[in-house]
C-alpha cells in the first residue's frame, strides 16, 4: 500500500485532523522504520502502516482509539537485533560464570585467583565439556556457538540425535588435546537453550486427565537418564551414553526470555517430576534468564478493564481461528486472553507467541491480525 494513501486511509478511520495526523504519523513511520516493517510474516509489500490501517479498521469504531492507545504505549517488540544480542549474552551473562564457577571449584582455589594459569586451563577443560543443547528452532545455537567458541561437535541443534552424532561427539571429545590429562573423559554439563518462554507448558506440564508428565523437558531428562553405557556392537540410542553414568547430571536451563510465571511453572513442574520417578537425587538443574519478562506486564493488561472489553467482543475475538487443541492445554476460562490467559503484549520480530493477545495476531477473513501468526502445533 502506498504510503500517501495508507496516512489518508488512517485519518479517515481514525478521523483525525492534519494536526493530528502529522504528528501521529512521525510516530508510527519511526516505530515501523526501527522495528515493525522488518516483522518476518508480512506478506511481500506488507508493511506496518498499511496493516496497521487494516486491523484498525476492523476494529468497532468506539474501540478504535483504545487500541491505537494499547498499540502506541504497551505493545513490545523484540527485534531480530535484539535477540541476537540476547543471544550473545547467554554465554558472557551466564554460561561463562557457571563454567568459571566449575573450574575454581575443581581446582580448589580461592575466588580471587580466577585469573590464574591453573583456573583458565581448568575453565578450558570446562568448557569443551560442556554440551549445549537446543530445545527448538529458535534457539539460535548457531548464533551462541560462534560468540561462545563452542565446538561443533558439543552443539546439538535438537534433542533427539542419532546414535552416530552421538559416537562421533564423545569420541571427538576424547580426541581433544585439551582433555588430555583426563582418562576417559565424558560432557559434565548440560546447556538448555530456548529463546522464549511465557508460560513454561510446553517444557513441562502435568496432564490431570492421564496422570502423566509431558514436554520437552521432560522428554530430554528421560533421554539423560536412561542407561546410555552399550556394550560393543549394540546401538547407541540415548543422550545419557555421552555422561558419565556414576556422576550427578548437572543441567541449566537458559532462555533469552521467559516470564516470571513460566519460571515458576518449570521450576515446580520439573521438581515434582524429578521427585515422582525417585530421580531427584540423579538430576540438578537451574533456570537463567538474560531478560526477565515481570508478571506485571501482563497484570497491567488484565487490570486494564477498558481493554479488556475491547478484546473480548466478539467482533476482535475469532474462537475458530485462535482456539485448538494445543491451545486447550493451558488455562481456557478466558482464551481472548491468549495461550494459557497469559496476556502478554509482545511481539517477536520472526513470529507473535499465542501468549499474547489473539487481538495483535488472529489473522481470519473477518478480523486481520496486525502481526499475524503463523501456527507452529
Amino acid at each position: 500500500m502506498n504510503s500517501n494513501l495508507a496516512n489518508q486511509l488512517l485519518a479517515s478511520i481514525m478521523k483525525w485532523d492534519a494536526q493530528t495526523l502529522a504528528s501521529e504519523r512521525a510516530a508510527l513511520e519511526f516505530m515501523g522504520s526501527m522495528k515493525y516493517d522488518a516483522y518476518d510474516r508480512y506478506m511481500p509489500g506488507m508493511r506496518f502502516m498499511s496493516s496497521l490501517v487494516q486491523w484498525l479498521n476492523d476494529i468497532e469504531e468506539e474501540d478504535r482509539d483504545e487500541a491505537y492507545k494499547f498499540i502506541k504505549e504497551k505493545l513490545v517488540f523484540i527485534s531480530s537485533t535484539q535477540m541476537n544480542y540476547l543471544v550473545d549474552l547467554l554465554y558472557d551473562s551466564k554460561i561463562r560464570p557457571i563454567l568459571l564457577d566449575m573450574a575454581t571449584t575443581e581446582t580448589g582455589m580461592p575466588s580471587y585467583k580466577r585469573s590464574s594459569n591453573v583456573v583458565h586451563n581448568r575453565f578450558e577443560i570446562e568448557k569443551r565439556s560442556a554440551l549445549v543443547v537446543g530445545l527448538s528452532d529458535g534457539a539460535h545455537t548457531d548464533i551462541l556457538r560462534r560468540s561462545a567458541g563452542f565446538s561443533n561437535e558439543q552443539v546439538l541443534t535438537n534433542y533427539y540425535p542419532d546414535g552416530k552424532k552421538l559416537k562421533d561427539m564423545l569420541d571427538e571429545l576424547r580426541k581433544d588435546d585439551k582433555l588430555k590429562s583426563i582418562e576417559k573423559p565424558y560432557f559434565r554439563r548440560i546447556f538448555l537453550i530456548d529463546d522464549f518462554t511465557a508460560s513454561g507448558k510446553s517444557f513441562i506440564r502435568y496432564d490431570e486427565s492421564n496422570g502423566k508428565y509431558h514436554g520437552k523437558l521432560k522428554k530430554i531428562i528421560d533421554e539423560l537418564c536412561t542407561r546410555g553405557y552399550v556394550e560393543k556392537g549394540q546401538k547407541i540410542e540415548h543422550l545419557s551414553y555421552l555422561l558419565n553414568p556414576e556422576q550427578k547430571i548437572q543441567i541449566d536451563i537458559l532462555f533469552c526470555i521467559a516470564t516470571e510465571r513460566a519460571k515458576t511453572s518449570i521450576k515446580d513442574n520439573l521438581d515434582d517430576y524429578l521427585k515422582s520417578v525417585g530421580w531427584q537425587d540423579k538430576v540438578e538443574f537451574n533456570i537463567h534468564i538474560v531478560q526477565l519478562l515481570e508478571d506485571k506486564l501482563s497484570n497491567d493488561i488484565k487490570s486494564d478493564n477498558d481493554l479488556v472489553k475491547i478484546i473480548k467482543k466478539d467482533k476482535h475475538f475469532v474462537e475458530e481461528c485462535v482456539i485448538s487443541k494445543s491451545y486447550k492445554v493451558g488455562k481456557n476460562d478466558s482464551p481472548w486472553l491468549g495461550f494459557d490467559e497469559c496476556a502478554l503484549p509482545v511481539v517477536l520480530a520472526h513470529n507473535t507467541p499465542n501468549n499474547s493477545l489473539p487481538i495483535i495476531w488472529q489473522d481470519a477473513e473477518r478480523f486481520h491480525g496486525l502481526f499475524p501468526r503463523i501456527s507452529r502445533h
